[in-house]
């Protein structure tokens, strides 16, 4: 074991590419580019692994190592205060001369801005006092350097109300060391004064020593000379002033004083004491006072470095009411060092820089930093590169100068092509309908960089990848009509009302192209348009009739894409060439994954009837008489035509069951499954002629546990019988409407399912041999439709217009094809 560790130490300290520092030239390391924010995402286990190694370099004294790989961990991380205090004393021992002393002092500088820590303070201020170049004789002018010194601790952390006594303490005792220093009356008594006033000040401000700071003032008033107190008044004696914010210092101490109890009670870094620290900002905030608030905020944050509730509300309590940019940018810096992973803060601290007027380099560093954040969901990742473009799109429009102007357009064009290609790399199946990114990008374009050609490829670039979405046309549209380019805009719809559309998209751009003509067109342009949009919405109408008049559910193929992305499954209405194809059918709304097995019908005998045998639970049979197979095919569809669409199912996390026994129950099911739980759903398959139980089942599950759970039980007993369970995997696909034609024989063979033969008769459903008839439309559920008049949307066009009609004719569906003979004289009268 100690071996195992000693190897991984040394492997860490190999990475770390650590060399010697000379201690007066204390700087951030320039760390190679394994170090690099930009190549490497630190995680939490190279965090543990660092401290790790700070604390094995401490122990063996390897001090240029152990400073090495402490600048290495705060380039990614704030180091906490005790781990500054370890480095700040370890630094202090080697102090040699003023040089030394310059390097301690700025690492100490750097410590006091990541936390507000009144030990590190004190630690700062002893060292300080410790290494006065005049050797015990304090002048004035290093006693004014420590004194500005002490003013910003008290500044810090001379709030604090468990630990400020002690930076007052430390104050009130450097005072008085310079007391005995001075010679003269004058300057004697102007230094008691100084003291007297340190004690004022600590007695106005509430702390848990407040009264042990009174007595203390009693017994140094009285070396002076001076009573303070009686038995009617402790503070006679005492400014009228003081005393007054001394009596107020008492009643805020008192309703403060329960919440320190329970956070110092509390377990460090427990969820008691997060919501104690939280009880006392609601506590302080109701005051109003924002130097109290805000070293609530820090304590608060020093304990619970990485809760972004905490970083949230404290930057969200700063932008409200303090308004300082130089606290607002700091407490980002300190916030999004802790909290990387945090999207709105990155933003808030983008807009913060903005509003102080930082430089544009400063702010796309932080830009790039905020990138490497590691986001969950693409919104976030968007809202940033939205928030770099506002601020360079705002800082164009306040510049005069062209030159500077076209340099900032060139980037604001890289921002948005760069966000496009990251968001694709990052998240490939986000898609977002309100399109803020291309949209915004082609209104700079056209509005902005007066670019014209530039916006419209933005729109023609996101139609070629998502020109399914009835959205992208609109917003096209749309920025033509706002720029006034009537052309244009009709050149969009005749382009995309016969594109395929998810939904009812077709629909909804056939109508918009209707309207946009009454309102730009004139007459000949409404009527090119209605002549155009009538048979595609007529198509649309009849492929939408025959999927909801089917007797049974059709399966369409869900878009996983898109429904990954949580914006809804991408459907489209088929054209007549993909109709015929036999791809599988694209509905509206939520899609069905699952394909039910189809029974195999025969046509009865004339007088003869069917009976069908059903199996009992444990082996038995039974036979019943059961009515004409053309009654109950009756009674389906008549009772199909009563109900409403079926509900469609997409079958990502579910069970299928077969071999089950004809009398199961879904509540059976559910208590059988009932050990994994999680059962949304139980679908009981039936014969849809005969409506009897066919032994199959699909179960919905709540979650991928729960269906492994399930699948787990394949091959257990219920009912009797052995059951098989298996994941429910849809095919990807299935014939559409109709099939090939071919040589007739059984339905669904080369002639078509359930469709007339290739050389069937006309009306043949089984397709019996024969010659000569029409080619029927055989549809997937068993049925015919005919092809007559204008509906050819399932059909290839070498069937809907067969050779030898006229280019001119009109097609009504009872045209004859001309003859080789006829076709022959029609071409040699042409002659």
């Amino acid at each position: 074991m100690k071996t195992r560790g000693k190897q991984q130490r040394t492997k860490t300290m190999r990475i770390l590419a650590i060399r010697p520092i000379p201690i007066g030239k204390m700087k951030v390391l320039k760390l190679s580019s394994s170090w690099k924010m930009q190549s490497l995402q630190i995680n939490t286990t190279t965090k543990l692994m660092l401290r790790q190694l700070i604390s094995t370099l401490r122990k063996c004294a390897l001090l240029e190592k152990l400073r090495a790989a402490r600048e290495a961990m705060n380039v990614h991380y704030p180091l906490t205060p005790t781990m500054w205090r370890e480095w700040a004393q370890d630094e202090a021992r080697l102090v040699a001369g003023q040089e030394d002393v310059a390097a301690v002092e700025a690492l100490f500088e750097r410590g006091v801005q990541d936390y507000q820590s009144v030990m590190l303070w004190l630690d700062y201020l002893e060292f300080v006092a410790k290494h006065d170049e005049s050797s015990g004789q304090v002048s004035v002018e290093k006693h004014a350097k420590k004194r500005r010194l002490f003013e910003k601790s008290l500044a810090a952390v001379g709030l604090h109300y468990a630990e400020g006594g002690k930076i007052w303490k430390a104050f009130r005792e450097m005072e008085k060391s310079l007391l005995h220093t001075l010679d003269g009356s004058e300057n004697k008594d102007k230094q008691l004064e100084n003291i007297r006033s340190v004690f004022h000040r600590q007695l106005t401000v509430p702390a848990a020593d407040l009264a042990e700071t009174l007595k203390e003032f009693k017994e140094w008033e009285e070396e002076q000379g001076v009573h303070i107190g009686d038995e009617s008044d402790e503070l006679a004696g005492v400014p009228t002033h003081v005393a007054s914010a001394y009596k107020k210092a008492l009643l805020v101490s008192a309703s403060r004083e329960p919440l320190e109890d329970k956070i110092a009670k509390d377990q460090a870094g427990s969820t008691e004491q997060l919501q104690h620290y939280m009880d006392y900002i609601t506590l302080e905030e109701t005051t109003g006072e924002p130097a109290r608030i805000q070293v609530i905020y820090e304590r608060t944050i020093t304990a619970f470095p990485v809760d972004r509730d905490v970083w949230l509300r404290y930057t969200d309590y700063l932008e409200k009411n303090l308004k300082v940019s130089s606290v607002l940018k700091g407490v980002y810096a300190r916030a999004v060092r802790n909290c990387p992973w945090v999207e709105t803060l990155w933003k808030n601290y983008l807009l913060t820089l903005e509003r102080s007027h930082a430089p544009d380099s400063e702010m796309a560093a932080v830009f790039e930093q905020s990138l490497l954040g590691g986001y969950q969901t693409p919104e976030e990742l968007l809202e940033l590169h939205l928030t770099r473009a506002d601020g360079i799109r705002r800082r164009i429009m306040s510049m005069d100068d062209n030159s500077e102007k076209q340099t900032f357009l060139a980037l604001l064009h890289d921002t948005f092509d760069r966000a496009s290609q990251y968001m694709t790399s990052v998240f490939p199946d986000y898609v977002d309908r309100s399109l803020p990114l291309h949209a915004y990008w082609a209104h700079t374009e056209a509005h902005l960089a007066k670019d014209l050609a530039a916006a419209r490829g933005v729109w023609e670039n996101l139609i070629k990848s998502s020109g399914w979405m009835t959205e992208v046309w609109q917003g096209y549209i749309s920025m033509e009509l706002l720029l006034k380019n009537v052309k244009e805009a009709r050149s969009i719809y005749r382009n995309c009302y016969s594109r395929r559309l998810e939904g009812n998209g077709t629909q909804i751009m056939c109508s918009a192209w209707l309207r946009f003509e009454r309102e730009y067109g004139t007459l000949e342009d409404y009527d090119r348009a209605l002549t155009k949009v009538a048979p595609r919405l007529a198509e649309v109408q009849v492929m939408q009739v025959q999927q909801e008049t089917t007797p049974s559910q059709p399966s369409p193929q869900v878009n996983k894409t898109k429904e990954q992305a949580g914006k809804g499954v991408r459907n489209s209405n088929q054209t007549p060439s993909e109709s015929v194809a036999g791809k599988r059918k694209r509905g509206s709304g939520d899609d069905s994954g699952f394909k039910e097995p189809k029974p195999v019908l025969k046509r009865p005998k004339a007088g003869e009837e069917e009976s069908f045998k059903m199996s009992k639970q444990k082996g038995k049979t039974k036979n019943a008489p059961e009515p004409s197979a053309s009654s109950l095919k009756e009674e389906a569809v008549t009772r199909h035509a009563s109900t409403e669409t079926p509900k469609l199912y997409t079958d990502e996390c579910t069970a299928f069951l077969k071999n089950l026994s004809f009398e199961i129950t879904p509540d059976e099911l559910r208590e059988f499954f009932s050990s994994g739980s999680g059962v949304k759903e139980v679908r009981l398959l039936r014969d849809k002629v005969t409506d009897q139980p066919r032994g199959l089942a699909y179960v919905e599950f709540e979650d991928e546990e729960s269906l492994a759970a399930a699948v787990a039980k394949d091959g257990q007993d219920l009912g009797g019988r052995v059951i098989r369970i298996a994941r429910s995997a849809p095919k990807a696909g299935r014939a559409g409407f109709g099939a090939r034609a071919g040589r007739g024989g059984h339905p669904g063979r080369r002639g078509g399912r359930h469709g007339g033969g290739g050389r069937g008769e006309p009306g043949d459903e089984n397709g019996s041999s024969g010659r000569g008839g029409r080619l029927g439309l055989g549809h997937h559920r068993g049925g015919k439709v005919a092809i007559t008049g204008n509906n050819t949307f399932a059909v290839p066009r070498a069937v809907s217009r067969p050779l030898g009609w006229g280019a001119g004719q009109a097609s009504t569906g009872d045209e004859v094809p001309k003859s080789n003979d006829e076709f022959r004289k029609l071409f040699l009268a042409r002659k």
